[in-house]
């Protein structure tokens, strides 16, 4: 028996045509007693019901010895709102019975020719209730090299999905989900678990449950700036819809693998990372909005906030966050070290704890607040360390300033040591500046910062200023520090305004320090990138009224009396090394002391000049201490690796150093103009001089 309807019909419709179809075989098959069995056909053109439509239906009912009815369907094409893409070559066959309207398929066989995943074979069961009711459950759907479990359930326009996907392949599923959201020529390898429900109504669904589990997780990009290894890790997300918009939460615990995104690394061994997330999306808006957030670094930080996302820019629209780290070394090696790389703080030995406040809005930052407890960093080049450091930071855009106050117990500055000091400061929007003067002890004396104000700091030129005083700084302790022959006296003077701009530090004015009985000062100071692995210096000094008997009786030079002064002009250094400069030091005109020169002076200087001593000692004058002196006078001139030396003109060739007077006279002549800086440092190093390493 065959009925064929070239019509389209509704689900209704083919409802009661197939419970007709049904009874008739039925009946059939109770009144004749059919023994060979029974064959009836239904062919529909189109069969649609609510968010589906399946084309070219054929319904083939048998009934074999009149004992069981088998259903077998073919359709040539299925669509649904839920899906993808359209199913092709539908064919089921089902051993049906009828309990109460209700048609029962226990055990099986759908195949489909062509799918957006592909052929597939399947084994099904399910319920056919009425014309809105149906459950469908398939096993053995072939997925990403894997296979997936589904449930389908089908009333009144509503539908519910569960699957389970064992051993898939991420590669694969990156083909079918994911090309558009990862480079192609990336790579990507792993295996995942995935767990899920989704209801819905129609084409839209409402209800999200899906648990992820991923394993030997491997990632590179192209450029290698994102790398992952061995990744283990759990993605778990619950969601319902609202009117327009979904809430939910999402956990994601990261229990294992090593992580490189640049420039940050990351490994996890023993105690899993985690990040939980309470929030809404507002698909319309184009929002997310995280009321609550918590991330965990295990023996690194907690984080703790709330969070509003601009989807289509990918950007921050609100965010207050709370950072909480007991361990601000392992918070400076994981997150801080790398964004500091060829600074000035790129190697330090961090501890102490941090909590720390921020508010972010449309990007930017517009609070952070800093509690420190006994923090502590040290440089490990030993260019600055800070101990002990307690207070509070405050920074905002808003008109009122927020207030700072650090208490540091001390610390050391290319290799000076300081003492304790208070800092009160005030930060607004991209300014700070002192409250009142600091007063940093060192080196027995003190150093006075009259103001300290820096600008534009999250910019990017961010510029400071700052004047200052020292006075009674201790030579003595200063020669220590820098490993130089023992020295008395002490040291005072003024730092006029210096400016930091575009990584150039410039002083105005001059900078004076008065010490050795008269005053050394210093102009044109300019310091490239300060802050830098190479720091480069330039700058010109000039020497007034000195006392040589201070100088030469602090450096066990040998004695020497008499008036100094000089200049080095063009001075040059990189990385506090000289490579270029052009110095004079000669005896004052109309000089009024005393000028006496000692054996051992003369010996030196003539060391010096020609490198080798004068060898008085040998000679008659060596029962001579000291002799007088007219004048003395000494350039050098530093370019590249050569150093030229002068003094005063001598008529026979070369040039004095040391011009005598009186009996027994004594002149020191050189007659080297040219030498190597290595050598002149060598000569240096081989001075006679009472407890002095020249370095």
């Amino acid at each position: 028996m065959e009925f064929t309807a070239d019509i389209a019909i509704s689900m209704g419709q083919f409802h009661a045509i197939l419970i007709g179809f049904v009874g008739l075989v039925l009946l059939s098959s109770t009144s004749l007693r059919i023994e060979a069995g029974l064959n009836m056909d239904l062919s529909i053109q189109r069969l649609s019901a609510t968010g589906w439509v399946m084309e070219e239906v054929n319904l083939d009912l048998n009934l074999e010895s009149g004992q069981q009815l088998t259903v077998h369907m073919t359709a040539a094409s299925l669509r649904h709102d839920a899906l993808p893409g359209k199913i092709e070559g539908i064919r089921l066959d089902c051993p049906l019975q009828t309990v109460q309207h209700t048609y029962h398929c226990h055990d099986g066989r759908l195949s489909i020719s062509a799918s957006p995943y592909g052929p597939q074979e399947l084994r099904v069961s399910g319920e056919f209730i009425d014309s809105e009711q149906l459950k469908l459950k398939a096993h053995g759907f072939k997925l990403a090299s894997g296979r997936i479990s589904v449930e389908l359930e089908l009333k009144e326009g509503s539908w519910e999905i569960a699957f389970k996907g064992k051993d898939l392949k991420l590669d694969a599923l990156r083909k079918e989900f994911a090309a558009k959201f990862l480079p192609s020529d990336s790579d990507l390898s792993g295996r995942v678990q995935i767990t899920a429900q989704v209801a819905g109504n129609q084409s839209r669904p409402e209800h999200i449950d899906m648990d992820i589990q991923v394993y030997k997780f491997s990632y590179a990009d192209a450029e290698g700036l994102h790398v992952a290894e061995d990744g283990r890790f759990r993605l778990d997300i619950k969601a319902k819809r609202k009117g327009n918009d979904w809430v939910g939460s999402s956990g994601f615990i990261l229990t294992g693998g090593q992580f490189y995104a640049d420039p940050f690394y990351v490994e996890v061994l023993e105690e899993p990372l985690s990040l939980q997330l309470q929030g809404r999306w507002k698909p319309v808006a184009q929002v997310v909005q995280v009321g609550e957030a918590m991330v965990k670094v295990p023996r690194v930080m907690e984080l703790r906030g709330r969070i509003e996302i601009d989807t289509s820019k990918m950007a921050i629209l609100e965010a207050d966050i709370d950072l909480q780290s007991d361990n601000v070394d392992s918070l400076y090696r994981v997150f801080l070290q790398p964004m500091l790389i060829g600074t000035m703080a790129d190697d330090v030995e961090a501890g102490g704890i941090l909590h720390s406040r921020i508010g972010l809005k449309n990007g930017q930052l517009q609070t952070l607040h800093a509690d420190l407890k006994d923090v502590n960093l040290d440089d490990r080049r030993g260019l600055f360390a800070l101990y002990d450091i307690n207070g509070s930071l405050a920074w905002g855009r808003e008109k009122n300033p927020a207030k700072s106050h650090i208490r540091i117990e001390g610390g050391q500055l290319y290799r000076i040591d300081f003492g304790a000091l208070d800092i009160h400061a005030h930060a607004q929007q991209g300014e700070v500046a002192l409250e009142a003067p600091v007063e940093i002890p060192l080196m027995l004396g003190f150093l006075h910062i009259d103001k300290l104000h820096l600008l534009d700091l999250l910019g990017d030129a961010p510029r400071w200023t700052t004047s200052a005083q020292f006075r009674d700084i201790s030579l003595g302790a200063l020669a220590e520090a820098f490993e130089w022959p023992p020295m008395e006296g002490t040291l005072q003077g003024t730092i006029p305004n210096v400016r930091y701009h575009q990584k150039r530090l410039e002083m105005d004015g001059e900078l004076v320090v008065d010490v050795f009985g008269g005053k050394i000062s210093v102009d044109e100071l300019l310091i490239e990138e300060p802050l830098g692995r190479v720091p480069e210096l330039s700058a010109n000094m000039h020497l007034r009224g000195l006392d040589l008997a201070r100088i030469t009786q602090t450096f066990s030079f040998g004695h020497i009396e008499g008036g100094l002064e000089g200049e080095i002009a063009d001075l040059r250094l990189a990385s506090w090394e000289p490579i270029a400069f052009n110095a004079r030091f000669n005896t004052p005109e109309k000089d009024r002391t005393p000028h006496r020169i000692s054996q051992r002076a003369v010996d030196n200087l003539t060391a010096l000049g020609n490198g080798v001593g004068s060898g008085l000692s040998s000679t008659f004058l060596g029962f001579f201490k000291e002799f007088r002196y007219d004048r003395i006078e000494l350039q050098a001139k530093l370019s590249g690796n050569v150093a030229e030396l002068d003094g005063m003109k001598h008529p026979d060739g070369g040039y004095y150093i040391v011009k005598g007077s009186g009996l027994p006279r004594i002149d020191v002549i050189a007659r080297n103009r040219q030498v190597a800086w290595k050598t002149l440092l060598e000569r240096l190093k081989s001075i006679r001089v009472e407890g002095m390493e020249v370095r």
